[in-house]
């Protein structure tokens, strides 16, 4: 009894201690990003918080700031010696009116240096650990050749076939299968320009993705896009998601799938066309681990989501994704360079999700805050350290996106501001900059009730339901 209380208890703690990590990292770089640049600016700063709130712990550095860590880990400041909280406060006043060291006292740029740099951190740390994660475990690449084209999908109404390789989408620079199935996913309702490699010759087709609905085992819907192409992968079974029909029936990774219920597995789309219409159905799964073939019974879970026509469906899911190929070791300057490359693609798609989510074409419940990332974080820990900190780069690279939106309190608010400044050659006026950051107070309050609020009834529909 004491185990199974104990068990529950260490894994609740890993989990809570990675969320922690990945939030620290993302908060503490964002904020020191300020702190460096408004030191080399001579501007004083008075504070260093990680959190808010009640303080745990600080000390006073050399220089006069005191470093804080508070109660309340959702975020932090770095205060100035002119601001009541992080260059928050409007000013008008002369810089000969202000004191030595003063933010309010530097030149427009330098200000905008300084506010820039918080996410400009996000965004280096982000390309920093993609690097880091590159150059230590290798980089696993998956050709964008098309093994295969569904009948009557997209892609084969446009001319595409087995064995095109693609080299280019909308001008996004085609590396790997993955890179298909990141933009394609992403472009439901969207035509796509689509350049493939056919024997040596390039031709270009315009593919328009079908579009179908997908609730994910967090109970969040997506809209995700479909043209029809498959990239055949060997059924051996790479990661398997916890408490999942796979975990539950003893399928761990390096399996390789040979059998369902008596029908041969070469490939692991086999495995998806033979488990898709048997959710709640049991099935027998062959498979073979080093050499010894084992007969596993597994009952996959069903999935609702819609067909491109609108129709719901449903959908057996055990849990499993296919293992990559071996990743293979890179030199540092290609590391960095898909390092770059991915911290440049998170960017992208999340202007591109924002996008679609104001014009309808995703479902506005996809967007979560702190209790959608720390469920997101707590499987992610489970996969080990390099899932963890590749998730760690992408909440890094869309915090300094979103810190970035022309809203006044964030930081792309106050940028918007001085470069107002910077055109009219004086600063806005204090009755202005006071409405300004009301409205930016006002638009903040809501986006965090919403994100919270779609957070608590996806638990909620979890909780009653079942499965979101």
């Amino acid at each position: 009894m004491i185990e199974g209380f104990v068990n529950p208890l260490l894994t609740f703690s890993l989990q809570a201690l990675a969320f922690l990590f990945v939030l620290g990292v993302v908060v503490f770089f964002h904020e020191l990003g300020h702190f460096l640049a408004a030191r080399w600016c001579g501007v004083t700063v008075t504070t260093f918080s990680i959190g808010f709130g009640r303080e745990l712990w600080a000390r006073v550095d050399r220089h006069g700031t005191r470093w804080r860590v508070a109660a309340i880990p959702l975020g932090g400041y770095v205060k100035f010696l002119d601001d009541a909280n992080a260059a928050s406060q409007p000013s008008t006043a002369a810089p000969a009116d202000l004191p030595p060291g003063s933010f309010h006292g530097k030149p427009v740029w330098q200000r905008s240096f300084v506010v820039a740099a918080g996410p400009l951190a996000n965004f280096l740390v982000a390309a920093l650990i993609y690097t880091a994660v590159n150059a230590t475990y290798g980089v696993s690449m998956v050709t964008a050749r098309v093994d295969e084209v569904v009948a009557g999908m997209p892609a084969e109404k446009a001319g595409l076939k087995a064995g095109d390789v693609i080299t280019d989408i909308d001008g996004w620079g085609i590396e790997t299968f993955d890179d298909v199935v990141r933009i394609v996913t992403a472009s439901s309702g969207r035509t796509l320009n689509i350049t493939v490699d056919r024997d040596g010759k390039p031709l270009t087709f315009a593919v328009t993705p079908d579009v179908k609905d997908q609730k994910s085992d967090l109970g969040v819907t997506l809209k995700l896009g479909d043209i029809g192409v498959v990239r055949v992968l060997p059924a051996r079974v790479g990661t398997v998601l916890p408490d999942s029909p796979a975990a539950k029936a003893g399928i761990t990774p390096g399996d390789i799938i040979t059998a369902i219920d008596g029908r041969p597995v070469t490939s692991f789309s086999d495995v998806i066309t033979q488990v898709g219409p048997a959710g709640g159905r049991a099935l027998d799964l062959t498979i073979n681990r080093d050499g010894t073939p084992l007969s596993l019974n597994v009952v996959p879970d069903t999935i609702e989501g819609t067909n491109p026509d609108g129709t719901p469906t449903k959908r057996g899911r055990i849990g499993v994704s296919p293992d990559r190929p071996a990743p293979v070791a890179v030199s540092f300057v290609e590391a960095a360079r898909l390092g770059v490359r991915e911290t440049y693609s998170n960017i992208v798609q999340t202007i591109t999700g924002i996008a679609d989510i104001f014009g309808g074409r995703q479902s506005p419940d996809q967007v979560g805050g702190p209790i959608l990332m720390a469920e997101v974080t707590a499987r992610v820990v489970e996969l080990g350290w390099e899932p963890l900190l590749r998730w760690t780069a992408l909440i890094s690279a869309n915090i300094g996106l979103l810190n970035l939106l022309p809203i006044p309190l964030l930081d792309g608010g106050h940028l918007v501001f001085y470069a107002m400044e910077a055109i009219r050659r004086r600063p806005l006026s204090q009755r202005v900059q006071e409405i300004g950051f009301q409205i930016g107070i006002a638009v903040v309050l809501m986006m965090v009730v919403f994100v919270n609020l779609n957070d608590l009834m996806r638990l909620g529909r979890r909780w009653l339901f079942g499965g979101g």
